[in-house]
């Protein structure tokens, strides 16, 4: 069967909905829809395998007809739910000890969690040694808890800094190429140059930097990270003495800094993509989904000016460190056909499947390396700022660190958002990191 590679395109703008915060509104899938699968499945004599997942993504349909004609004996059910239903039926659903969904969508950062409450059933014995070397590691390390996989990698995730060539270029500065990656130090020097007061009525209309997720763990991670910090202890349940330890500190005194002290970062509540699009914003650290909307914003004709991508930065002496997370797959512990759900998931999540789900249904990033490759041979990725694809890509696979394995990550990430907000108002960062510290641990201490 022949597929295009257009529909990936269309759907980065959607995806990583974990990362953007989607508030879609609850749209369960019609209860009938689902038994009138199953009454199919049993006429026909197959098994039927049902997979809890999200309605946002388009084309999966599509690619699950693929995976029933290569595997016939196999009726798979979409159960398709909006962003914010799936967490909330995964929570009522698998806690009751109901044996179906059999399969899952995980967003990653949860896996741990749902580790601790046994729902999850293992998948150590799924890829053979080279299908197992095919996955991103960092991908694989997230899906595992306790030493033993249980949600395997369908997706993985990278940022780019995104540039305002005409701003650069405005300044007298050099712009930085596609392959080019500054120094935090740098972005400093640049941002502050490009920072600017164009009416002289002493209110700034030109920024000169900031992170289109201002205060997610997700994208400020990597700060710390690059300075030898660690997202958790190494038992997942230890904040007091990692999160406010000196690697935090240097790596938030900067954040802060950016905000307070050298002001060319605008408030943390503004809409950084926006404010980019409008040409306000001359560098924002942003997921490749932003390529979509700006290579086709004004009916392809771009946001009104001339703009880049580079590699993601690091601090100078520093490790150079790439955020990344996304969707797993995982089986229902008390499923009852847990041999015909490892089906599904290894295809999904192996070369062909993983393929026809990028190019088909998600959009997303494979986090297989062999389909991860595509982009550096698919024509499509060629052209225009299609290519910044294939330099995300590339990104990917550059030292990724997971968010924080903790089966308190909800409550971990919650806690730092509000720290994150407090620091880029002005609040000190010692004290800041050590009160969240001080919180978190308190919430990780009850899965003891």
């Amino acid at each position: 069967m022949k597929h295009s590679v257009s529909s990936v395109l269309l759907a980065l703008i959607v995806i990583v909905a974990m990362l953007a915060g989607c508030t879609t509104p609850v749209v369960p899938q019609p209860a009938d829809q689902a038994a009138g699968a199953g009454d199919t499945a049993a006429s026909t004599g197959k098994t039927k395998v049902t997979w809890l997942t999200l309605s946002e993504w388009p084309g999966t349909d599509s690619v699950a007809a693929d995976f029933m004609v290569d595997n016939p004996d196999i009726e798979l059910v979409l159960e398709k739910v909006a962003f914010n239903d799936l967490f909330q039926q995964i929570q009522i659903r698998l806690s009751s000890g109901s044996d179906t969904p059999d399969v899952v969508s995980v967003d990653v950062p949860l896996v741990a969690g749902y580790g601790v409450r046994n729902w999850l059933a293992p998948l150590d014995d799924l890829y053979t040694p080279e299908e197992k070397a095919d996955i991103l590691e960092a991908a694989y390390a997230a899906g595992s808890h306790e030493g033993s996989m249980i949600a395997a990698p369908q997706f993985t995730s990278t940022q780019l800094l995104f540039i305002n060539k005409d701003l650069f270029e405005q300044a007298g500065l050099p712009v930085p190429g596609p392959d080019d990656r500054l120094t935090y130090e740098q972005i400093a020097d640049l941002a502050k140059q490009l920072t600017q007061d164009t009416d002289g009525d002493g209110v700034t209309d030109v920024w000169g930097f900031t992170w289109e997720q201002t205060i997610r763990i997700y994208q400020l991670q990597a700060m710390a990270a690059s300075l030898g910090g660690k997202a958790i202890g190494d038992d997942g349940l230890t904040a007091e003495g990692v999160i406010n330890a000196q690697p935090w500190v240097d790596a938030y005194t900067y954040y802060s800094k950016a905000f307070n002290e050298w002001k060319f970062a605008p408030p943390s509540d503004v809409d950084a993509p926006e404010l980019f699009a409008q040409g306000k914003l001359a560098m924002m650290i942003a997921g490749p989904w932003q390529i979509q909307r700006y290579s086709t914003m004004n009916e392809g004709a771009g946001p009104g000016f001339n703009w880049s991508v580079s590699r993601h930065p690091y601090f100078e002496g520093g490790e150079i460190v790439t955020p990344t997370g996304s969707w797993h797959i995982g089986i229902n512990a008390k499923s009852k056909n847990i041999d015909a759900a490892k089906r599904v998931v290894k295809w999904f999540t192996t070369t062909k499947g993983a393929e026809l789900w990028w190019r088909n249904a998600s959009g997303d990033f494979p986090a297989q390396k062999s389909v991860l490759s595509l982009f550096q041979t698919d024509p499509q990725f060629e052209k225009g700022t299609f290519a910044y694809m294939k330099v995300a890509a590339d990104e990917a696979t550059v030292n990724p660190v997971p968010r924080a394995l903790t089966p308190g990550f909800l409550e971990y990430e919650q806690i730092l958002q509000t720290t994150f907000d407090d620091i880029s108002k002005g609040a000190d960062v010692q004290t800041a990191l050590d009160t969240a510290a001080q919180r978190i641990q308190r919430e990780l201490d009850k899965y003891r």
